[in-house]
């Protein structure tokens, strides 16, 4: 149709049809708008409100799928009421969606770690592809998996049924070592520069992370660092026994391989400025961490013998001569107080003492590094802080205050409070580990209040341009935390740099916070695999060897398998979730108490999953059931707030008439429908889409395969509407759609098995090509070509075919192939041939969408051709064509005849030659077709 309309589209004139919706022009023109419900191929619904626009002189936003467009009409698209309209929108619609987006241990994760992706990954023994999943988000797992107290165990579902997690970290340490140990650390992109700079200054998790995030964008990043070796405090102040320096050296020079310029020996006020840098680059990052302990402030801690237990650590890992002396006070109680009460153990102090001020339960240390301190020895003074240090210009004693526990802090635990009563050690050396501050010297005084750094949610600071992340801006924290904030900082600099304002990616997730155990009954018991831990007398043999020797790879695998697979199997393909993203909905806007529907049903059989908790209204599965399914098997049930969609009179799925085709499941925007595929863990940026032709009729259907590049594996199978090659322009059957597993069976010959003797062994795709085309050489050779026989498949493909009967009949040199149609189909093969000529169909499909009249005999074709009936059934609903359909049986088609005719099994021909006889002896026929195409009509 011609463009004879002129519209003023966000400021800028286009041309427009007659007829046209605003929403068809948008995407034309490149405009994108959000819709959920709008598809190009269904009719129109208009139910999800979320492709609003304003129209100049309309009283209100209109809906851009539905409004038709004016010559000389002006619309915009994005401004603020707009926006606001959308997002809206879809906090209304997020109020009222049920479930998990991701699972509640990535949420747990502060990087945000694909935890089901790479757990099951490894069960599948799979390492390679485990350890790039982590890398999306995680930069040394290897090095995390020994160190990080694991928050993700915390929230596992797993323990609602064994009271244990999956054992999320070691399955990581174990993936990250495997690929150390092979090598396959990941592979290093091709980066395509973007002519931009970033210094970040600070070599720990929260730098390295950073810059490796801003690399693979395409950044020139130079890292700076005060020590000679980068690592930050997973170097400097974590011992060897719990992570081994040249594990982190591997992790850190793979990061730094991609092209990361480093700066060693470099520290920020002493060789170089904040000034200067921020005038050499587009941005800096400032991730110098933690470095500066707290204070005790009591009588004496200036005495020699008192040390700080960041500093202590730091000559322990640097191999500096450190006096311990025979009794040691360590004060504090987190990781770094235990790390620094088991290294003075192994540097040979015969008694070491920790002083906590609250009582076991109260410890920031995790379980694990107190279980094995009391193993190694530590004895632990609860409910006591230190008062004073005493001695003759060294430590000799140290006098302690008991305490107790009141009403909780500011931290949620309860604060202790003196109660005048003291008790004094002997000791001569005290490790005070009560916590670390930034240390803020370097920095300009409009970036900080003398304590902390002052900068928002975007890692932004006062002074434009300059980021802070990691420890530095959050005060002391796990390593984890470090390198999610690396990489989220990294984003904002992006979009600061290339949209001029920080920001942070936005982070939209429905949450399931009511389960509890009973929710998980149907759920095997399986105890949780534990690594072999060497006991404390092995331990001290070599002090500051690791002891913590991993899991196997067999208790990998069946740890692996303990995971429930929490989260939407949709999450990379959810639009909803998509668009919550982009405009920042917040699902908690609305309580789900007040705004959310009652309970609606959810089910699945052996093809794909309903759940209705996630249905967002916008009937794009009845449309494409009653448009293109031609079934109607479901449809909107009961009415207003309690509106679901399902088969009529309440029956499940299975018991309507749904063929399961998927056409449903393809369109679905959310997570209601999704297909039950072998591995739930489907990653769009990791999957490659086959164009190829579906193997079980003839009908020849197109379908696209989505495979996993990491894994080989088929993730699902979809088709195409607008394809200009398909022949079935998306339409499809269940076995088409969901017949693809076979590809994955356990018994499917993946690998060559050549015979020798009785038994099979494997071989190479060269070594088994090269003895059959040898043997077959050998007997044509011997015997001639015609003892050579070659039969093919009707699940091959026309091309395969015939590239099949080339080869037997121009390199073998034989007549001799064969097919199984022939046999099954011989009678129509002979009739054909016979009467035609030969025994190929003469017409193509699309002749039926043209047929003024169309008989079926002797084929259930919704059985047997399912998309082939579909055509059939639509020009019959449309009221284009006649339909006779001769059966014995009531076939489906049948519902849809004008002629519905039920013959006796066994008599098609009889039948057949009786309507012959009917056409000729009353004069029926085209006798001017008949006197230019016929041959033999009078014999007849």
């Amino acid at each position: 149709m011609e463009r004879t309309f002129t519209v003023t589209l966000n400021g800028k004139e286009v041309k427009a049809q007659p007829g046209q919706m605003i929403l068809e022009l948008c995407e034309e023109a490149g405009v994108d708008i959000p819709t959920l419900c709008y598809n190009p191929d269904l009719s129109l619904h208009g139910g999800c409100s979320l492709c609003l626009v304003d129209v100049k002189g309309a009283k209100s936003l209109v809906r851009a799928c539905s409004m038709p467009v004016q010559d000389g009409m002006e619309i915009e698209t994005h401004t603020e009421r707009i926006i606001g309209a959308r997002k809206l929108a879809l906090e209304l619609l997020l109020s009222d969606h049920v479930g998990d987006c991701r699972p509640p241990c990535q949420l747990a994760c502060p990087a945000r770690g694909d935890v089901k992706g790479y757990v099951n990954l490894a069960a599948e023994g799979n390492y390679k592809a485990a350890q790039d999943i982590l890398h999306q988000n995680i930069t040394m797992p290897a090095s995390i998996g020994r160190v990080c107290p694991a928050p993700c165990e915390e929230k596992c579902r797993r323990n609602f049924v064994d009271d244990e997690a999956v054992s999320i970290r070691e399955i990581k340490r174990f993936i990250g070592d495997w690929a150390i140990s092979q090598d396959e650390l990941g592979e290093i992109p091709q980066i395509r520069e973007n002519g931009k700079k970033v210094a970040i200054v600070g070599g720990g998790p929260a730098g390295l992370s950073a810059a490796y995030f801003l690399r693979l964008k395409g950044y020139a990043v130079t890292l700076y660092e005060k020590e000679d070796k980068l690592g930050g405090m997973m170097r400097y102040g974590i011992p060897d026994y719990r992570l081994p320096q040249p594990v982190l050296d591997r992790e850190v020079k793979w990061l730094v391989d991609h092209g990361i310029n480093v700066r060693l020996n470099t520290a920020l006020g002493r060789d170089i400025t904040l000034d200067s840098l921020k005038k050499e680059n587009d941005a800096v990052v400032l991730a110098m961490g933690c470095w500066s302990s707290m204070p005790m402030r009591v009588f004496g801690e200036d005495l020699e013998g008192v040390q700080a237990g960041i500093e202590f650590l730091y000559k322990v890992n640097t191999g500096q001569d450190v006096y311990v002396g025979k009794h040691v006070a360590v004060i504090g109680g987190g990781n770094t107080a235990m790390d620094a009460a088991r290294s003075a153990l192994r540097l040979g102090a015969e008694k070491v003492s920790v002083i906590y001020r609250r009582s076991r339960e109260e410890m920031p240390a995790e379980d694990v590094e107190i279980e094995e301190a009391i193993e190694e020895g530590v004895e632990f003074i609860f409910l006591a802080a230190p008062k004073s240090i005493e001695g003759a210009g060294k430590v000799e004693r140290i006098v302690c205050e008991k305490m107790v526990l009141g009403e909780p802090d500011a931290s949620g635990r309860r604060k202790p409070i003196p109660t005048g009563e003291t008790f004094t050690l002997d000791v001569r050396t005290v490790i005070a580990a009560i916590g670390q501050r930034p240390d803020l010297s370097s920095l300009p005084e409009n970036i900080h209040d003398g304590k902390r750094i002052v900068v928002n949610d975007h890692f932004a600071t006062p002074i434009e341009g300059v980021f802070v992340c990691g420890d530095q801006k959050t005060g002391p924290d796990i390593a984890i935390a470090a390198i999610g904030a690396g990489h989220w900082t990294a984003e904002s600099v992006h979009h600061y740099i290339s949209e001029g304002i920080p920001h942070r990616p936005f982070e939209c997730d429905v949450v399931r916070d009511d389960l509890g155990p009973e929710d998980f009954m149907d759920q095997e018991k399986q105890p949780r695999e534990k690594p072999r831990i060497l006991d404390a007398a092995e331990r001290f043999e070599k002090p500051f060897e690791e002891f913590n020797l991993s899991l196997s790879e067999d208790q990998v695998r069946n740890d692996g398998n303990r995971c429930m697979k929490c989260g939407c199997p949709d999450i990379y393909e959810c639009k909803l979730r998509a668009y919550g993203v982009e405009y920042e909905a917040s699902p908690d806007e609305f309580p789900k108490e007040f705004y959310a529907r009652p309970d609606r049903p959810e089910e699945e059989n052996p093809f794909y999953v309903r759940n209705m908790d996630k249905c967002v209204q916008c009937g794009v599965c009845v449309r494409v059931c009653d448009e293109h399914a031609l079934y109607h098997a479901i449809d909107f049930q009961k009415r207003g707030i309690e509106t679901y969609v399902a088969p009529g009179i309440d029956r499940g799925i299975d018991n309507s008439d749904c063929v399961n085709c998927g056409l449903c499941v393809q369109m679905c925007p959310t997570g209601a429908l999704t297909e039950r595929t072998q591995h739930g863990i489907t990653r769009p940026e990791f999957t490659k889409t086959v164009k190829t032709i579906c193997p079980y009729c003839a009908v020849g259907c197109e379908i696209m395969v989505h495979v996993d590049t990491k894994t080989g594996r088929i993730d699902n199978v979809t088709t195409d509407f607008d394809s200009e090659t398909s022949l079935n322009k998306g339409r499809i059957c269940v076995k088409g759609r969901f017949g693809w597993h076979f590809v994955h069976h356990k018994d499917r010959l993946t690998t060559p098995l050549i015979k020798e003797g009785e038994d099979f062994r494997e071989a190479t795709w060269e070594e088994a090509l090269d003895k059959v085309s040898r043997k077959l050489l050998e007997i044509k050779d011997k015997n001639g070509p015609d003892t050579l026989g070659f039969i093919s498949s009707a699940k091959c493909t026309n091309e395969e075919n015939y590239l099949m009967q080339r080869f037997a009949r121009e390199v073998i040199g034989t007549n001799n192939i064969d097919h199984c149609a022939r046999l099954c189909h011989s009678p129509t093969v002979k009739g054909l041939g016979e009467t035609l000529g030969s025994a190929a169909m003469t017409n193509d499909f699309e002749s039926i969408k043209q047929a003024d009249v169309i008989m079926i005999i002797g084929s259930n074709t919704t059985e047997n051709h399912p998309v082939l009936a579909t055509w059939i059934k639509e020009r019959k609903i449309k009221g284009k064509t006649s339909l006779i359909v001769c059966d014995p049986r009531e076939i489906e088609l049948k519902q849809y005849a004008d002629v519905p005719i039920r013959h006796n099994s066994g008599s098609d021909v009889a039948f057949l030659n009786g309507m012959i006889n009917i056409i000729i002896e009353e004069g029926l026929y085209d006798d001017e077709f008949v006197r230019k195409h016929v041959d033999g009509f009078e014999d007849l």
